[in-house]
């Protein structure tokens, strides 16, 4: 049993060494959310490019995460469908972003949303490992996939300007909660190398 024990601490605290990673894609979220208020449709094409360089950045930080770690707290099959997913689209958004225009809020929709089930679920481990905060995570998730569902439902009715600032406020709220999450994360990180020093 200690020896269960001790491989289930040993595969936690790979999985929550790497907190800084998610610090960086809530940063990377956090500032591409400001460009959308700063330059809402300065360039239209510029955007669809940034957008594609931020999912790129965040897939690859998911994959990394996902790559190094169990299937603890981190819901590790999210995170490599994520992962690869973001990977796919950012290439897709930097290689065609005039063919993208169009079709750049419902690819922002999807992003969303798929994010807002990983946070949904990651707020469900923090309650399992009864980490607080889990509470405002889901919540968090939760107007995340709100805020996907209103950018879907009316891509192209409301306006590109409403979708890109309604995708801006997704995003904003995205970073947050990563960076939230990094934190908690990094907390816990302290603890097991408090109590099992590696």
């Amino acid at each position: 049993m200690k020896r269960h024990f001790e491989n289930l601490t040993s595969k936690v605290a790979r999985t929550v060494k790497h907190w800084w990673l998610m610090l960086i894609a809530g940063l990377v979220c956090l500032v591409m959310g400001i460009v959308v208020f700063v330059f809402p449709l300065e360039s239209y094409v510029t955007l669809a490019i940034l957008f594609g360089v931020m999912m790129l950045a965040v897939g690859a930080i998911q994959l990394i995460v996902a790559s190094t770690s169990g299937n603890y707290l981190t819901m590790r099959g999210y995170f490599v469908v994520g992962g690869v997913m973001d990977l796919i689209l950012g290439i897709f958004l930097c290689v065609y972003p005039g063919v993208t225009l169009v079709a750049l809020p419902i690819m922002l929709g999807i992003w969303m949303m798929y994010n807002s089930f990983i946070i949904i679920a990651f707020g469900g481990d923090m309650e399992t490992f009864r980490l607080g905060g889990s509470g405002l995570v889901i919540v968090g998730g939760v107007l995340l996939l709100l805020l996907s569902a209103v950018v879907l439902l009316n891509p192209f009715s409301a306006g590109i300007a409403t979708v890109i600032i309604l995708a801006g406020i997704g995003l904003l709220v995205l970073g947050c909660l990563l960076c939230m999450l990094a934190l908690k994360l990094k907390h816990v990180d302290r603890e097991i190398e408090m109590e099992f020093p590696r």
